[in-house]
């Protein structure tokens, strides 16, 4: 049979994404690796539920902080999960026709997630005595009343891992001590009405923590695939379509998540309310607690993974060699193409041993061609045909068979075949693959495959 179209195949993703460039990497003949950067920076803070409770000043005022893990004023994301040195998809074949997908877990420092955050401190505070009023004051509040808008906590960690990070990636941030890490430190002027013009003293709050930021990738989405990969064992196929390469459109979703212990000492000194002296400076508690964030989405840019192929070209029509005498001999090329971007690994038979193949296996390199020698040795002056068949690691046609003839033997060739002269298979690439468009209103459940045709002449065995 006759296929008449080349092209590189595509599993189209998203509309309006972010592509990132791509490197491949060889492996054996019957596999190929594609990789494509992904990262994910969280800019907004992590919540994590921790709270004082109401902790009693005396008779005079009660005071709760909330506390939460914020990225650093001016100092970048919360935290980042990069995978710079190429996220990896392995396509591999056989000669069932199949692509088999699978997620590569690469070197062990190809992965980083940086983690950065200070302590966000919110006040809700009550003054029981002489004026009785509660007041709430978040931690953006707060910001804009400290000097230098900035909480005095800043604690920094990365960790390498391997991508994709199935199974979890731990980065450890160390502890300062809780005597220097005052949060904030201000008095109650600064503070909005109606305490900055009722209150007079200081309020402040001092805390520490070490946090085990968790990392997980949990699916990998490739497009037209109708599945996930959630560890580095599952796999995903796809029947394999003829073409010089692939490329996967990957929609990468992970999880993190923060546990650790946490310690708080409110500050409260309290001069005056009104025009009543206090002159009291109050000895909170100390608050140790133990904390677990909620688990937070982290969905990376889809990425499209370019994964080369090999894709080798027999002749679409017979060769024939033209008169050879008996007692003498005949030699034609055939020109074999790889158009494919991976090399192709070539082995030959012929049906007929008076028409003599290379018995030893050939590679041939990516864009390139092979000229293989048939030599043909008749054993009497009649019609002589055999089939050659170029068994390779072409996916989709691993075998491919055409004819070839000498002596006025019907091969089915053009006519135009002479004695010792080139044949070739005619089969070149006529341009890059077709842009793909319209992805618009397109989600995850609606991923399809999405074809870039090439012009390109191939025979299959039947």
């Amino acid at each position: 049979m006759r296929n008449h179209g080349r092209f590189g195949f595509m599993l189209a993703a998203l509309a309006g994404v972010s592509l990132a460039s791509t490197q491949a990497h060889a492996e054996d003949a019957n596999s190929s690796t594609g990789a494509a950067a992904v990262k994910f920076d969280q800019t907004t803070g992590l919540g994590t539920g921790i709270t004082t409770g109401p902790i009693a000043a005396g008779d005079i005022a009660s005071i709760e902080v909330q506390v939460s893990l914020d990225p650093v004023a001016n100092g970048g994301p919360l935290y980042s999960v990069n995978m710079p040195k190429g996220a990896l998809i392995q396509a591999s074949w056989a000669k069932d026709k199949k692509i088999v997908f699978k997620a590569q877990q690469g070197s062990s420092s190809d992965g980083l997630v940086t983690v950065r955050h200070t302590l966000a401190p919110t006040i809700d505070l009550q003054i029981k005595k002489f004026f009785p009023v509660k007041v709430h004051y978040d931690a953006t509040q707060l910001l804009n009343v400290i000097p230098g808008a900035k909480f005095d906590f800043d604690s920094k960690a990365q960790q390498a891992f391997a991508p994709w990070g199935f199974a979890g990636v731990d980065t450890k941030l160390t502890r300062p001590s809780l005597e220097t890490t005052t949060l904030f430190a201000i008095p109650f002027s600064i503070l909005p009405n109606p305490i900055k013009d009722n209150v007079f003293g200081k309020l402040g709050v001092s805390a520490t923590t070490t946090p085990t930021f968790t990392y997980k990738t949990t699916k990998i989405f490739l497009a037209g695939a109708n599945g996930e990969l959630n560890d580095a064992t599952d796999e995903l196929s796809l029947p394999a379509t003829d073409g010089d390469y692939i490329e996967v459109n990957a929609a990468v979703e992970g999880e993190m998540q923060a546990k650790g212990a946490i310690s708080i000492l409110p500050y409260l000194k309290i001069d005056k309310i009104q025009d009543n002296n206090i002159n009291a400076e109050f000895a909170l508690p100390r608050i140790d607690k133990d904390y677990v964030s909620a688990v937070q989405k982290v969905p990376f840019q889809t990425v499209s993974v370019h994964i080369p192929m090999p894709n080798v070209h027999t002749p679409s029509n017979g060769v024939n060699l033209g008169d050879v005498k008996v007692g003498g001999s005949g030699t034609k090329k055939v020109t074999i193409e790889n158009s494919g971007e991976k090399e192709a690994v070539l082995r030959f038979d012929s049906t007929d041993s008076a028409f003599e193949v290379p018995g030893n296996t050939v590679t041939v390199p990516p864009k390139s061609t092979y000229d293989l020698q048939v030599k043909f040795s008749p054993v009497n002056a009649n019609p002589a045909s055999a089939t050659i068949t170029v068994n390779s690691n072409d996916a989709d046609s691993p075998e491919q068979t055409f004819k070839i003839g000498a002596n006025g033997a019907d091969v089915g060739d053009d006519g135009q075949s002479t004695s010792n002269a080139d044949d070739g298979c005619g089969c070149r690439a006529a341009g890059a693959a077709s842009p793909v468009n319209g992805w618009a209103g397109a989600g995850l459940a609606g991923l399809a495959i999405v074809l870039g045709l090439r012009r390109r002449s191939k025979r299959q065995s039947a």
